[in-house]
C-alpha cells in the first residue's frame, strides 16, 4: 500500500478512536521503516508505539493499554507481586542534577537508544547503574527519569515482598522477578538495594544472606536482557564488595551545592510569585539540606501564603519554613547521637 494511503488509515483511526485499525497502520509504517533497513527508526518506532507516546502515557487514556504487561510474579507464602510496572511522563526537567551526572546519564541514554549500533561493532551499552549518596538526593526521581527519556516501562522491585521467612524462598523470588524482566525491556529498579546486598563477611550474618547475595550475583551475571538495570541505595558502604565489580557506571549523589541549592528552591518556587524574596539568603541558611528538604521547606512556605489568601509568598513564609526545618533536623541530630551513645554504651 502507498505510504499515503498508511498515512491516511493512521490518521482516520485516530480520529475515529478504533484502536485496532490505527495499530495496524502504525504498524505497516514500522514494517514499510524495516524493509528499507531504517531499523534504528523502526525500533524507536516500535518502543512508542508499544509504551505510549514515549514518556509512559497512553495514546488515549479512555481506552485500555495497546501493550498489555505480563502479570508479576508473587511470593509464594504472602501472595504479594513481587515487583510492578509503572510508566511515568517526565523530562529532565524534573529532576535537579549536577552537570557532572547529568552528563553521564545523559551518555547512558544514548547508549542505550543506539544499541544496535553498538552491537554492530561488538560493544554493549552500560545498562547497570549504581545510584548511591544520602537519602533525598534524587536517585530514585532520577530512575523515574531514566524511564521516561527512554520509554521504557519502570519495574518497581517490591522488597517487601521479596523476603520470605522460608529458607531459600527469598533466592527463589529473584529467580522469579529476573525470569519476568527477561519477557521485555524496561528500567528496572532496585531501590534500596544494600537489604539485598550486603557485604556476606559482615560478623553474625547468617548463611542464608550469604546464599541470597550469591544467588543475587549469579543472576545479574547471567542475564541477557537489555534492559537498564538502576540499584539505588543510601548505605553503600553496607554492600558487598563483589556487587561493585557488576555496575557499568557507579554515581555518586551527593547533598545539592550552593548552585543546585538556589536551582531546587527556584524550581519549587515557580508556582509562586515572591518578587520581595531574595532566595540567595535562604540558600546559605540550608547548607547541608537535600533535595526533599528543600522541597518540604517550600511546600511548607507556599501552604502558609495560600491559606492566608496572598497571592504573593513574602520573606516571613520562607524564614518560618527554613526554621521549622532546621529545628526538625536538630530533633532528628540529637536522637542520632543518643542512639549512638546508647549503643556504644552497650557493647562496652
Amino acid at each position: 500500500m502507498a505510504r499515503g494511503e498508511i498515512l491516511k488509515k493512521l490518521f482516520q483511526s485516530f480520529s475515529r478512536n478504533e484502536r485496532e485499525a490505527f495499530y495496524a497502520a502504525a504498524q505497516e509504517i514500522i514494517e514499510e521503516e524495516k524493509s528499507k533497513s531504517h531499523h534504528l527508526l523502526a525500533k524507536d518506532l516500535e518502543k512508542i508505539l508499544h509504551n505510549g507516546n514515549g514518556n509512559g502515557k497512553t495514546l488515549a487514556s479512555n481506552v485500555a493499554p495497546w501493550h498489555q504487561f505480563p502479570e508479576p510474579p508473587k511470593d509464594k507464602e504472602t501472595g504479594l507481586p513481587l515487583l510492578e510496572v509503572k510508566q511515568f511522563d517526565l523530562t529532565w526537567n524534573h529532576v535537579i542534577l549536577s552537570e557532572t551526572i547529568f552528563d553521564t546519564l545523559n551518555e547512558v541514554v544514548l547508549e542505550n537508544r543506539k544499541q544496535d549500533v553498538l552491537a554492530a561493532h561488538g560493544l554493549r551499552p552500560k545498562n547497570k547503574l549504581l545510584l548511591c549518596g544520602p537519602p533525598g538526593c534524587g536517585k530514585t526521581q532520577t530512575a523515574k527519569v531514566l524511564s521516561s527519556v527512554l520509554g521504557l516501562p519502570l519495574v518497581y522491585i517490591n522488597l517487601a515482598a521479596v523476603f520470605s521467612s522460608y529458607l531459600g524462598e527469598t533466592a527463589t523470588n529473584l529467580q522469579k522477578i529476573f525470569t519476568y524482566i527477561e519477557q521485555d525491556e524496561w528500567v528496572v529498579l532496585f531501590d534500596e538495594f544494600d537489604a539485598i546486598a550486603r557485604d556476606r563477611d559482615t560478623p553474625n550474618e547468617h548463611g542464608e544472606v550469604k546464599r541470597l547475595v550469591n544467588s543475587l550475583l549469579q543472576l545479574i551475571d547471567n542475564t541477557e536482557t537489555s534492559s537498564l538495570f538502576v540499584a539505588a541505595t543510601n548505605h553503600e558502604k553496607l554492600l558487598d564488595p563483589a556487587v561493585w565489580r557488576r555496575f557499568d557506571e557507579v554515581i555518586f549523589f551527593d547533598r545539592p551545592t550552593v548552585e543546585l541549592r538556589l536551582a531546587l528552591f527556584t524550581r519549587y518556587l515557580a508556582a509562586v510569585r515572591y518578587p520581595k524574596v531574595d532566595l540567595t539568603e535562604f540558600v546559605g541558611m540550608t547548607e547541608g539540606a537535600t533535595g526533599a528538604d528543600i522541597e518540604r521547606i517550600c511546600a511548607d512556605a507556599m501552604k502558609a501564603a495560600i491559606l492566608r489568601g496572598d497571592r504573593e509568598l513574602t520573606e516571613y513564609d520562607l524564614a518560618t519554613a527554613v526554621k521549622r526545618y532546621l529545628a526538625r533536623e536538630r530533633v532528628i541530630c540529637n536522637s542520632t547521637n543518643f542512639l549512638t551513645s546508647s549503643s556504644n554504651d552497650e557493647s562496652v
